[in-house]
């Protein structure tokens, strides 16, 4: 099984798009972390890439926290060196329970074919080896603007 990551963006919808095209929707699961703060229009862009994709995105959240909002009062913290508490909260320990939830082969990651992104890619697959990461549009040489236009 592949874990996609589905953030509500262009480029993670179409790198989702293509991990279902090259792996097939039996092999490809896609979770979307759910924040309450997140723009409205969320829910109507999932539906649609449901079904464009023909596959559900799965809704996870944090069991503590509902948004970076939450995060900050609880926690009296905001920003330092190791980044922001709200992005470990409410993303990486999320994707953390659900990696050891599932037996998977590899996850899905939207950044795109550009300078900056590669090495964040670079970057991400040396901090995080165990994710066993792919960059479909990396690998397609697709820049944002280019996902955009082509699907």
């Amino acid at each position: 099984m592949i874990i996609g990551w589905f953030s509500c963006g262009i480029t993670s919808a179409i790198a989702c798009k293509l991990a279902i095209e090259e792996y097939g929707k039996e092999n490809v699961r896609l979770f979307y972390l759910k924040i309450d703060s997140a723009h409205k229009d969320n829910e109507r862009f999932i539906k649609d890439c449901e079904r464009w994709m023909g596959v559900k995105v799965e809704r996870r959240r944090s069991q503590k926290y509902k948004d970076q909002f939450d995060v900050i009062e609880k926690t009296r913290y905001v920003n330092g060196v190791g980044g922001a508490r709200c992005t470990k909260e409410l993303k990486k320990d999320v994707r953390f329970e659900i990696e050891k939830e599932f037996d998977f082969s590899n996850q899905v990651f939207g950044f795109e074919f550009s300078k900056k992104e590669i090495n964040r890619a670079i970057r991400f697959a040396q901090q995080y080896p165990a994710t066993k990461p792919i960059y479909p549009l990396i690998d397609k040489k697709l820049t944002k603007e280019m996902a955009r236009i082509s699907y």
